[in-house]
């Protein structure tokens, strides 16, 4: 089977669809012929199999046998070349997939609706319905995407570390946030309104908040402002973006991990912290508290502050079950979320649907 994968990509270690769609490539390389069509001229990292694609593009110009796949994969669903890649895969009757990495939720599509709904309209309804299949990263995606579609949740995975989360006696508890500093989506206000209405019994219980990003944006300032005007800056600290051994230490060296999105398609961050062994607090905003509840890896909250805010009380009241938590994490992830499982499974999904 040749399958080929279209984004449009670079190797920024902080954006999520940049990470996950070369392990997408890699992990079913083991079972099929796959390639990687980028719409960015930069060399993807740990590909073998790439061309890029320029404004004269054409599907012909391409090396056997990837000139004629058997199915495409679209990642991200609003990118003008796309429309026209798919007519030439239409006139040569080749079967594509999106995956909108959570761009075609009714939460999604809320936001700037206007703008999206003349898109929709005037461009990217006809690239929609011409796709055989929408492949979505949750069950809760799957549910929030109305548009007539054969849908198929198709998640993204992890590779389990070599090393896990160790347990010992501490007085303080440290919760960390890994991501990206978007207020609104990422819900750190929810998270910071959530800490302000607790403040005074999170000081006696010396329980310590530690905030991670890139400054994209002015984002940085915008968040520590919030801290700032909700008076919790003695206990949430926030740091610029990590990545590498830093992250790994700063995972590792921390009690829970906390993420509070009001909408995601899978969070590789909370999953990388549960391959830790690091319990997690997380909304039902970021799709995987049901599973992390089945599990019992962790706690999940609504995706509102005053829910949150109780939420964090019950850590605090169950830090003896910390490790025993964790170790349910570890074995979360173990049983769903490893690349080899979830790139079979893809690929014999896109066998049924051609």
């Amino acid at each position: 089977m040749v399958i080929l994968h279209v984004a449009n990509i670079t190797n920024n270690k902080f954006n999520g669809v940049c990470v996950v769609v070369p392990r997408h490539v890699q992990a079913q390389a083991q079972y099929a012929k796959v390639a990687l069509l980028n719409l960015n001229a930069e060399r993807i990292e740990g590909v073998d199999e790439q061309f890029a694609a320029g404004e004269d593009f054409s599907l012909e110009n391409l090396p056997k046998p990837f000139s004629l796949p058997d199915i495409v994969i679209f990642h991200e669903c609003y990118r003008a070349p796309y429309l026209k890649i798919s007519k030439q895969l239409k006139k040569k009757k080749i079967p594509y997939v999106i995956i909108p990495h959570g761009e075609l939720t009714n939460e999604a599509q809320r936001k700037k609706w206007l703008k999206k709904k003349v898109a929709n309209f005037l461009l990217f309804n006809r690239f929609i319905k011409g796709a055989v299949a929408i492949q979505c990263l949750s069950e809760r995606e799957c549910d929030n995407v109305r548009f007539g579609k054969r849908k198929f949740v198709g998640t993204n995975g992890i590779v389990l570390p070599s090393i896990k989360k160790s347990w010992g006696d501490s007085e303080s508890i440290r919760i960390v946030y890994v991501g990206r500093l978007e207020v609104n989506i990422k819900g750190l206000d929810i998270m910071i309104n959530a800490i302000a209405k607790i403040k005074d019994q999170l000081s006696n219980k010396n329980v310590e908040f530690y905030i991670y990003g890139p400054d994209l944006n002015g984002r940085f300032e915008s968040v520590k402002s919030l801290i700032e005007e909700n008076g919790v800056q003695d206990i949430v600290t926030l740091n610029r973006e990590v990545s590498g051994k830093e992250k790994e230490d700063i995972l590792l060296n921390s009690d829970v991990f906390m993420q509070t999105s009001r909408s995601e398609g899978m969070p590789l961050g909370i999953l990388e912290a549960l391959s830790y062994g690091v319990p997690v607090l997380i909304t039902k905003g970021t799709t995987l508290g049901e599973i992390v509840e089945k599990y019992d890896a962790g706690w999940v909250s609504e995706t509102d502050s005053k829910s949150l805010a109780q939420k964090i009380i019950k850590v605090l009241e169950q830090k003896t079950k910390f490790s025993e938590k964790g170790a349910n994490a570890m074995r979360l992830v173990s049983e769903n979320f490893l690349w080899d499982k979830i790139s079979k499974d893809a690929v014999e999904k896109y066998k049924q649907l051609i």
